[in-house]
């Protein structure tokens, strides 16, 4: 499973990244007028852009340069599904220790992805 995600996702990447530089899906902001947003702090390059953020990205996936979070989000959510098997297996062999420790990892990934941790 972590193979397929891993490909998949860095298929999804290539592929993404050449739909926006080719210009062939329309980016929210230009990639010509991208270096004057880069030396922003992060509230006023959302601010200057118009960029939600969070998850909000996902509202704007028809954009070529907001396409390219499908291939991190995939290649990010990889860590969590491992940590999945990996405490299905130490239950099913009695490990609880370590079942534990990655159900508690699998808890501060998910807080982490819906922005809670940290904070």
């Amino acid at each position: 499973m972590a193979r397929l995600g891993r490909k998949l996702g860095l298929v999804l990447l290539i592929l993404t990244f050449a739909l926006y530089v080719l210009r062939i899906v329309e980016p929210h902001i230009p990639l010509e007028s991208l270096p004057q947003y880069w030396t922003l702090p992060v509230d006023q390059y959302l601010a200057a852009t118009g960029l939600p953020s969070g998850w909000g990205w996902i509202a704007h996936i028809h954009r070529g340069d907001m396409l390219n979070f499908a291939g991190v989000a995939i290649l990010a959510s990889i860590t969590l599904i491992c940590f999945v098997r990996l405490a299905c297996g130490y239950l099913r062999t009695g490990d609880l220790l370590f079942a534990a420790l990655a159900i508690t990892e699998i808890c501060v990934l998910a807080l982490a992805a819906i922005g809670v941790a940290g904070h």
